[in-house]
């Protein structure tokens, strides 16, 4: 009987031999022969981008600060009370002389924009005076839909919405789905060579 026990251990010994020596012999016999050796010379298939590090920041340093500004959509009426969203808020644009003439184009293009947003909900744009339009823009349409954001809400006494040279805009009613906004410039003058129009 242990005769037996210690042919059957050898035998599993020999068994357990034989597979950890094929096994350390199959990846060399798998090789393909096709398969070029990489050398030096040879580009890898696929390169792997080089690793940029970023520096960590220094934690004695502030944080940059972020610009926080919440996208309006036009005809999106939006309220708040939190005072963290308001103190977030940015700071007017520059007005005056130090206007750039990109932002204030930007500023009348936006204007029309919203305009052509009343038009298209309420089947032509809104008529009267700049403060009657403005008075539709602004919540006073069948709706309650204001289309003008905060950043260009900005009224003088007289209601009228005003450029960034604290000007009233001018509106030109051209057809009834159609309308012209034209500010004065930096001249403040309608009608001369510097005014900002769109459509």
């Amino acid at each position: 009987m242990l005769r037996k026990f210690w042919l059957v251990l050898v035998v599993l010994a020999c068994a357990a031999a034989f597979f950890w020596w094929s096994s350390l012999e199959k990846p060399a016999a798998s090789a393909s022969p096709a398969a070029p050796a990489r050398t030096a010379a040879n580009e890898p298939a696929n390169p792997l981008p080089p690793v940029t590090e970023t520096p960590a920041p220094d934690p004695g340093q502030p944080a940059p600060p972020q610009a926080m500004r919440t996208p309006v959509t036009p005809g999106m009426i939006i309220h708040t009370t939190d005072p963290a969203a308001i103190a977030a808020r940015q700071p007017d644009p520059p007005r005056g002389p130090a206007v750039p003439p990109d932002a204030a184009r930007d500023e009348a293009d936006n204007v029309a924009l919203n305009l052509r947003q009343y038009g298209n909900r309420f089947g032509g744009n809104p008529a009267g005076t700049n403060a009657e339009i403005v008075k539709a823009l602004n919540g006073g349409n069948p709706q309650g839909v204001r289309f003008l954001p905060p950043e260009l809400l900005r009224l003088n006494e007289q209601g009228e919405l005003v450029d960034r040279w604290d000007t009233p805009y001018f509106f030109h009613q051209m057809s009834a789905d159609h309308m012209e906004v034209r500010s004065a410039g930096p001249d403040k003058t309608l009608w001369t060579s510097d005014d900002i129009v769109t459509r």
